[in-house]
Order: structure tokens, then sequence, then C-alpha cells
């Protein structure tokens, strides 16, 4: 019997605890601002556990795909030829060059899969390098969980265990800073365009350096100043290390708002920890090249077999690949969405549009840089949604599984479900704390 399915059944024999307690979470959820550009977050009454065991196949899966990014990121370097194939512009490659080799090409990601948790089989969804967030929901989440009775009762005499993302972050930016700033104990702005940022979640960041001993400001990318040796903040105070949430298509879109920040990172003269070789990742043109013979060729026979496993087909969208695969005949097949954007913006599901729209969404973005995908049916699991009161139905719900990746490394689970196949927050999106649950 599943994790789920035995704590779905504490709560069928007292609903009325468990409604309460959903409608006291949520209420904690509000009142902690758990919200992002202004949509808060929706959860359910049943948490994603994980075994031990599960949770180490994952770890293992993780650790050989960053082997594979290093490659990647070692031949773009190496070779103009495969540069191209990105199809960055010349500013931005300009800046990725600049890069000085550290302890880490990416330091922080967040990569998500669909995982089936009966077999294991994972089939990848997105990479996250910029920008990567969340960390402060699983953090809130995973502590209001001691007000989750059924939880409570089902856990009662188990080990388990749940993350933390940021002590941990601190550490494992200290370990990028020793191969670049000559301070122990760099003064550090976490930096982004605070109108779209996500700034309750860098009140964390930084509540977590301070406690580390290390000054930190937040500061807007806009308001930094350099004067060709040094970079400050609007305050005053010299930066020796940036933690960029600025996610890169937002700086390329505002190069002009961001010159002091460009001309310093062009300059070496801060350590930047999310340089923007992270673009190599986080850019969705790499689902298509992993496959291309120019990657074939630098990876071994297990890796690129790991890639086929692993990444969905993916191509560029244009004409031809329309008629080579039938993508208009079978849309229920297809997915579409932009190379470089964030929060499912520009996304489109054949499966959710009718015939006209999808051929019309197929048309209007042929210009475009979009990539062409084929869809992904995710796992689905047992779970409850008591938004309507005590007398809401258990269903299915389709699951999406993140995992926190600090230096190519583990620390975190960040688990999200839907009632639909298309799990984002532009349709029905909720998000559930992640527990790893020791075996016996």
């Amino acid at each position: 019997m599943s994790y789920e399915t035995q704590i779905l059944e504490i709560i069928e024999r007292n609903r009325t605890q468990a409604a309460a307690d959903f409608q006291k979470i949520n209420q904690l959820i509000k009142e902690n601002d758990l919200s992002y550009k202004n949509i808060c977050v929706r959860t359910l009454a049943v948490p994603k556990i994980l075994s031990e065991s599960r949770y180490a196949e994952i770890c293992a899966f993780i650790t050989k795909l960053f082997a594979i990014f290093d490659k990647v990121i070692n031949h773009y370097f190496a070779d103009q030829d495969y540069r191209e194939l990105f199809g960055f512009s010349p500013e931005l490659n300009e800046l990725i060059l600049a890069s000085k080799p550290r302890n880490g090409w990416i330091p922080m990601a967040r990569i998500d899969f669909f995982l089936n948790e009966e077999t294991g089989a994972i089939k990848m969804c997105e990479i996250n390098t910029d920008g990567t967030s969340a960390m402060n929901e699983d953090r809130l989440l995973s502590k209001f969980l001691s007000e989750n009775t059924a939880f409570q009762s089902f856990a009662k005499g188990k080990t388990y265990w749940h993350f933390e993302l940021f002590d941990s972050w601190v550490k494992e930016f200290l370990t990028v800073c020793q191969t670049f700033c000559d301070e122990k104990t760099p003064r550090v702005a976490i930096v982004d365009f605070l109108d779209v940022g996500y700034v309750t979640e860098f009140e964390k960041f930084k509540d977590a350096f301070i406690r580390h001993g290390i000054e930190t400001e937040i500061c807007d990318i806009r308001d930094l100043s350099y004067d060709g040796k040094v970079l400050r903040s609007k305050n005053g105070m010299v930066i020796d290390a940036v933690y960029r949430r600025a996610v890169t298509s937002d700086i390329m879109n505002k190069l002009n708002e961001a010159g002091a920040f460009i001309k310093a990172a062009k300059d070496n003269a801060v350590c930047l920890v999310g340089d923007f070789v992270t673009q190599i990742i986080h850019n969705k043109r790499l689902f298509f090249i992993l496959f291309d013979e120019a990657t074939k060729r630098i990876l071994s026979e297990q890796e690129f077999g790991f890639i086929k496993e692993h990444f969905p087909a993916t191509f560029l969208l244009t004409r031809e690949n329309l008629t080579a695969h039938k993508v208009m005949e079978n849309r229920e097949e297809w997915i579409i969405k932009p190379c470089d954007s964030y929060g499912a913006k520009g996304f489109y599901a054949g499966r959710n549009l009718t015939q006209e729209k999808w051929e019309q969404a197929l048309r209007e973005h042929l210009k475009d840089d979009y990539v062409l995908q084929k869809f992904h049916a995710p796992y689905k699991t047992p779970n409850i949604d008591f938004s309507n009161g005590i007398n809401s139905k258990i269903r299915e719900y389709s699951n999406l599984t993140g995992i926190f990746c600090y230096n190519g490394k583990p620390y975190g689970a960040y688990s999200r479900m839907a009632d639909g196949e298309i799990i984002s927050t532009q349709y029905d999106e909720k998000t559930i704390a992640t527990i790893i649950m020791e075996e016996r």
C-alpha cells in the first residue's frame, strides 16, 4: 500500500479534522505571503513521500546528468561550430565566453522531471538554472506539516526527513567563491530585477548569508554601479560576489538598464555565482542539441543511451519538422514552448487546444525561437483538495518532481501536482511538501 493511500485512509476516518487542518494550512500560506507574482501557492492534503531507496536512485540520475552537462559546456568553449547550434546572440556568447572556470559550472539548478513512482522511470521536463526558485515554498510547506493531523498520525514512530535549502546554499556558494575571491567572507549581493523577482525568498537567503557572518544586500540589477574596478550596490557596499537571480533572457532584453552589471561581469571584476555559462543548460535548445551528432561524439555510448532514455524527442519548430513529424495531424502527441522563457510563458500543449487553436499556435510561432517536443503523460497519484469542504473527493493528480541541485549535487526535492496533465501555475498547479521516509 502506497504512503499516499495510507494517509488517505486516515483522512477518511476523520474528514472533519482533515478539512479543518487543510483550511488552517491554507491560512498559514496566506499569512506567510507564500505567493509569487500575486498568485498564492495552492496545496493538497497529502504530502509527497519518497522512500530513501527511490531518492537514492534519483540522486544517481542527477550525478550522471551533471557529468553530461560538464562535457557539453566544455565542448561549447572548445568548438565554435558547436556554439552555433545554440543560436545565442553575439552579446550573450561574449558573456558566456568571458566566464572563468571555477568550482561548479552550474552552481544552482532545479531539474524538473516526470517520475514513475512504481518503476522509477524518469523523463525530463525542464532545466532551470537562472532564477531557480521555490526553496521557500518547500521550507514553509514542510513546516506546516506539523498542522497536518493525518500525516502526523501516519508518521508516528517512523523516521523521516525533509530538506534544508538555505544554509546549505551558503556553504556551496562559498565553495564557488573560493576559486575567485580573496575574501573568505565576501560581501554578497542578491541581484535581480526586483519588480519581477521573488523578493520574499531573497530575504530568506539574505538571512542565511548573515547567519554565516556575510554582509549581504538585495539589489536591483539596475541600481548597481561600476567604476572599472569595483561593483557597488546602491548603498555603496563593495560587492565581492553576486548571487544572480536575474534570468538571462530578462538581462539580455534590458542590456542598457543592466550596464554596470554587464561590464563588471565581462571584466571578471566580481565573482558571479550563476555565471552566464548557465544559459547553455538553461536554454531549451539543449534538449535537441543533446541528440545531435556533435553531442553524440563527445559522449560515451552509455551517456548517449542515457539521453535517449530520459529526454523526450525534441526538435526546432520549423515548417520542415512540422511536416516530417506530422505535428498538425497528431496534436495530442506534441507540445511547443519558447527556447528561452520561464513560468510556462508561451507554452502550448496540443491536447489542451482545439485543432484550430493548435494550428494557429504553430503558425504564429514558426518564426519564433521555439522547440517542438513529444508530450509525456505524467504519473498520477491520489490526493485530496478540501477547498470545497468536507465532502471533497479523492481524485488522481498528475505529478512533477523537481530536484534542487547546488554545484551539481542534490540538496532537496520540489513536488507539484495538477488536476490535468499540464502542471503549471497558468493552469491548476498545486505544491506539496516533500518528505523522505526511512525504510525498515
